[in-house]
């Protein structure tokens, strides 16, 4: 009987082992992605088990799997997928890739947040796109990248000032700067942060963003994070770059023929005795020689071939990072000598910083985070950069050669205003340093709930030498300038973070409640000597300032002592997600600032904004496989402007002398400035309406923004009651207003495992508009061209219902032709229907070679305006608005990608609309007797209406004949250049219009199986070239020139935007570059 029991059992364990066997499988397959391309290393696991991974072809082979197990098929950046195992041997599965950006964690105030939780309109940036364009400056590479930012450069001098415009910017005569907060930290600038040192930039633009900074965040907020220590081993990077530069672009200029027939019939038309100077210096005319036609066959010096050429940079970044759990650590060096296209120009910076993240304890974290940095700016007379080509065209002449022969023109000629002379005779050197420490505890006692507690100490100081020599330009002593400045800023920050618990999956709720002070000032101190010995060096006379020559009574001192600024702050923050579909954001800030009385010392910044993620719901079940996110965002709030001095609400007084029984003292007058109690902050009320999208697994995203902003209480000056003895107040008189819309677009052509393609693009539209002005401001200001001898003399105005940045002038109609006249007689009289001018003094020879009727003021070839004011004469009162500075559309475009080892990228910017100021030309067109001949001038001169011939004997002659006039003047373009008065124009305010291609990069990252054997994990090499070309219709160097970039006392107090005079050209640059990471 056990016999047969134990056969029974051994023919049952047969069946069941048997029956395992059969019920048991081996499942192979492979995983692609949607484009076909195989998938490598994806992840196929059975019921949370661990399973295979597939190999470089995409396949994989899982044993012993059960019918009917669940395999789940995932991959970083693809959704999951879970097949059932059936019948199938082979299971051949394709990944949908998700939208990675939805999680991109992204830096708000005093926190973080997931980018599909955001409320509020927020563009960011990576550090690794930054760092493709090799800039001095990383508010440069931000050019083109990210929507409602506008990034202008004052032109291409080392170290230029950059002036970025968040949504055009609301205020007029304070800053439009937006505010810089560096790792948390404030600052006044970023200029000293090298481009390797970033992690992301991220920039809010609402007030439902910004609100959380209250009273500094009206003009937006542009949050940089640096690199940060991080744990694993040890990691060294070295990244270096040479960039070569070429000597810029000239403007074009008259050849030897045209610039001394110019200078010839200017000098006859201004009198005999100086048009014989003149003839005598070129050796023109039966007199001397009659030499014109000898320098059809003689070239042009142009002096800009002597001070400018090309140059180059050295840019070196190192850094070191690591760590464990318990301490993290990164420090990093970066130098870079920038030597400038403009002799004895240059930029030199030198920055560190220091990072420690120590876990004193589980819960308690002290982070240490430290920065220096050393900056040098060398350069001076940078307006030789375009006009060093003026001076003397012609290095020898037919004629004496005799400077003295061209009269109050001499300097033309004269060695002394040899711009080679010049630029050895003056120096400037400017230094700047800053130091800061942070230091911050953050303390997580309970789950949800962090404590965060840091202190940040600062200084600066700031040097600049400033030397002029007595041997040019007509110096009589040598002079030394020294500026010292030195200042401090602090600031103390704490706050509690808490994400509610125990509220369920539907609810997530956190709120942040914070307190902030912070103090800041500056002083400064201005040493001038003259008469320094002839033998001295600018570095001797610095050494010895005292040893200045006291008997000349020329010497100079003044020490100033800057106003404290106090802020307090309270701010705190509610965020609500409801079912990961409804978001709801509730920000307040309150900030006491002693800018402003006692009365106005405090401001409160309130903000709302909600968000809807649409895609979540149920009713969009349907769209899910092609639409991964689609949220609608609204928001309202305030926030305010508080960059302004410490000093406008309190009445000033400055030192002066006055003479009492002979004897002078010392005593005190009232500043310019009068102070006013009733200052109040510049709020922006903004209201947004936006929309986020993403399609087919995050390739084609996108943000589309509606806003309309209203900056009220604006800061303008009102003139005081000149008895007072005071000049001007600031008073709260004015409104602005921003409406707008913006676009991003990404699109990812292409990705697969040799190829990657994508395509990006913003857009923005932004409509500036002056809402409302008191009547009795200050609302005009001039620039620095023409001097006092400039029609109108105020060339940028502020008007009521129009933009900021007006061009205001005369309205051009070219110039009066003979068809205009009747002669008789020798008589040119105007005929009717044609309007009489009064705009413009012209050389008297004008007047002499065409008789007019008494009373009329017009003859051939003078410019002719338009007649405002419809009283049948174009007088100087018919100014009219010629031009504004606001584009219509700004933006860019890129193309990035990568071919197995290969990458490159382009990056395009682009403005639509605007003007330009073209005051270099409009300064060539005035006569300028006094000091105007000889110089040379720009080719738009040939283009000019001509008066004066030369005859078969090769004299001079003024051209009355109707016929002969007309015939001479066939092709001119425009009006004659005698006008002793320079005169603001519409000929020359042209479109700004530009496409550029800003930078061009191609990479290589050599093999890992290359580098393993010593040791290096990865190199990169990489070409850019920076500046290569610009599509524009402006006849100028470059169409994105801003010369005065701030508002300030020598302009009025206004800005004047796109104002082009005497700029330093940029270069097209050629970059080679080189990442290891060991």
């Amino acid at each position: 009987m056990k016999q047969h029991f134990r056969r029974a059992s051994l023919a049952l364990l047969s069946f069941a082992v048997c029956f395992c066997a059969y019920a048991q499988k081996t499942i192979t397959g492979t995983v692609k992605d949607a484009s076909g391309e195989p998938l490598i290393g994806a992840t196929i696991s059975a019921g949370g088990n661990a399973g295979a991974v597939t190999d470089v072809n995409g396949k994989f082979s899982l044993p012993n799997v059960k019918q009917g197990t669940v395999l789940t098929i995932s991959y970083v950046g693809y959704k999951p997928q879970k097949v059932t195992v059936g019948n199938q041997q082979a299971i051949n599965a394709v990944l949908k890739s998700t939208d990675k950006s939805l999680d991109e964690i992204v830096v708000v105030g005093y926190g973080t947040m997931r980018r599909k939780d955001l409320t509020g309109s927020v563009a960011s940036v990576s550090g690794d796109k930054l760092a493709q364009n090799p800039v001095a400056n990383i508010a440069e590479a931000l050019q083109g990248q990210l929507p409602g930012v506008n990034v202008i450069s004052q032109d291409g001098r080392p170290g230029a000032t950059m002036s970025i415009r968040v949504r055009g910017g609301g205020s007029i005569t304070q800053s439009n700067d937006p505010l810089y907060v560096v790792d948390g930290i404030q600052v006044s600038s970023i200029d000293d942060i090298p481009a390797d040192n970033i992690e992301s930039i991220d920039v809010l633009k609402d007030a439902a963003s910004t609100a959380i900074y209250g009273a500094r965040g009206a003009n937006g907020v542009i949050l940089i994070t640096t690199k940060s220590a991080k744990e694993g081993k040890t990691k060294v990077k070295y990244n270096v770059y040479y960039q070569m530069r070429e000597q810029p672009e000239k403007l074009d200029v008259l050849n030897a023929y045209e610039n001394v027939l110019y200078n010839w019939s200017y000098a006859t038309a201004l009198g005999s005795s100086i048009a014989d100077g003149v003839a005598k210096y070129y050796g023109l005319g039966a007199n001397y020689g009659n030499h014109i036609n000898d320098y059809k066959n003689v070239g042009i010096h142009n002096y800009l071939d002597d001070v400018m050429d090309n140059a180059s940079t050295w840019n070196h970044d190192v850094s070191i990072s690591g760590g464990n759990d318990k301490t993290k650590y990164y420090a990093t060096v970066n130098y870079r000598n920038d030597d400038g296209t403009l002799k004895n120009s240059g930029f030199r910076r030198w920055s560190a910083n220091f990072k420690l993240a120590q876990n004193i304890t589980d819960n308690l974290v002290w982070n240490v985070d430290a920065r220096y940095s050393e900056m040098q700016f060398k350069g001076s007379k940078y307006e030789l950069a375009t006009q060093a080509y003026r001076y003397k065209p012609l290095d020898e002449t037919f004629g004496s050669n005799e400077p003295s022969d061209l009269g109050m023109g001499d300097a033309s000629a004269d060695p002394a205003f040899d711009p080679n002379a010049i630029m050895d005779n003056y120096e400037n050197l400017r230094k700047r340093y800053r130091v800061g420490v942070n230091n911050a505890l953050t303390w997580t006692p309970i789950k949800g709930l962090t404590a965060k507690t840091e202190l940040y100490l600062s200084r600066n100081w700031s040097e600049t030498q400033n030397w002029t020599g007595n041997k040019a330009e007509g110096e009589k002593y040598n002079t030394a300038k020294l500026t010292k400045g030195d200042g401090y800023y602090t600031r103390w920050s704490t706050t509690l973070n808490y994400d509610v618990q125990g509220l369920g999956e539907n609810h997530k709720l956190g709120v942040l409640v914070g307190n902030e002070v912070s103090a800041s000032k500056s002083n400064s101190s201005y040493i001038k000597g003259v008469g320094y010995p002839d033998e001295w060096d600018m570095g001797y006379a610095f050494a010895n300032m005292n040893m200045s020559d006291k008997t000349l009574g020329l010497d100079e001192y003044n020490n100033t002592i800057g106003t404290p600024s106090h802020t307090l702050s309270w701010f705190g923050r509610i965020n609500y997600n409801f079912m990961e579909r409804y978001l709801l954001t509730a920000t307040l800030r309150a900030d006491g600032s002693s800018k402003f009385s006692e009365d106005n010392h405090w401001g409160y910044f309130p903000a709302v904004a909600a968000g809807w993620r649409i895609s979540e719901e149920p009713f969009m079940e349907s769209t899910r496989d092609w639409l991964d996110n689609l949220k609608l965002r609204v928001s309202y709030g305030t926030s305010g402007n508080d960059a302004i001095s410490a000093s406008l609400f309190n009445t000033l007084w400055k030192t002066s002398s006055a003479t009492v029984d002979g004897v002078s003292k010392p005593t005190y007058v009232p500043a310019d400035c009068l102070g006013n109690p009733d200052l109040k902050w510049e709020t922006t009320i903004s209201r947004n309406l936006g929309l986020d999208w993403g399609l087919f697994g995050g390739k084609l995203r996108g943000t589309l923004d509606f806003y309309w902003n209203t900056t009220e209480d604006i800061l303008m000056r009102v003139p005081c009651d000149p008895t007072s003895g005071f000049s001007y107040q600031f008073q709260n008189v004015g409104e602005t207003s921003n409406k707008g819309v913006e676009l991003t677009l990404n699109y990812q052509i292409l990705r697969n495992k040799d190829w990657n393609l994508s395509f990006g693009m913003t857009m923005n539209h932004n409509v500036n508009k002056v809402e409302k002005l008191a009547d009795n401001v200050i609302a005009s200001a001039h620039t620095n061209w023409g001097s006092t001898m400039r029609l109108p003399s105020y060339d940028y105005v502020i008007k009521e219902g129009q933009p900021v940045g007006l061009i205001q002038g005369y309205r051009s109609q070219g110039y009066y032709t003979v068809d205009d006249f009747n002669v008789e007689n020798g008589v040119w009289t105007l005929k009717p229907g044609i309007n009489d001018t009064q705009v413009g003094n012209y050389a008297p020879g004008c007047g002499e070679a065409y008789k007019r009727p008494e009373g009329q003021q017009a003859f051939p070839g003078m410019a002719k305006f338009a007649d405002v004011d419809g009283d049948n004469v174009a007088t100087t009162d018919d100014v009219d608005i010629i031009g504004e500075a606001q584009p219509d559309i700004t933006g860019g475009f890129n193309f990035s990608g990568r071919w197995k080892s290969l990458d490159f990228s382009a990056n395009f910017t682009y403005q639509i609309g605007g003007d330009i100021y073209n005051a270099n030309v409009m300064y060539d067109m005035m006569g300028n007797k006094d000091t105007g001949l000889g110089y040379s001038r720009l080719a738009e001169i040939a283009d000019c209406w001509r008066m004066y011939n030369v005859n078969q004997n090769g004299e001079l002659y003024a051209v009355t004949n109707p016929e002969e006039l007309r015939s001479l003047n066939a092709g001119a373009k425009y009006a004659l250049p005698y006008s002793e008065y320079g005169i603001v124009n519409s000929e020359f305010i042209e479109d700004a219009s530009y496409l550029k291609l800003q930078t061009l990069t191609i990479g290589y990252t050599l093999p890992k199986t290359w580098l393993q054997k010593v040791g290096i994990e990865n190199v990169r090499l990489y070409f850019t070239g920076s500046n290569l070309f610009c599509l524009t219709g402006y006849s100028g160097l470059d169409p994105e020139v801003d010369v005065n970039p701030h508002a300030d006392s020598a302009y009025d107090g206004f800005p004047t935007p796109n104002y082009d005079f005497r700029s330093y050209p940029r270069s097209r640059s050629y970059t080679v570059g080189l990442n290891v990471t060991f």
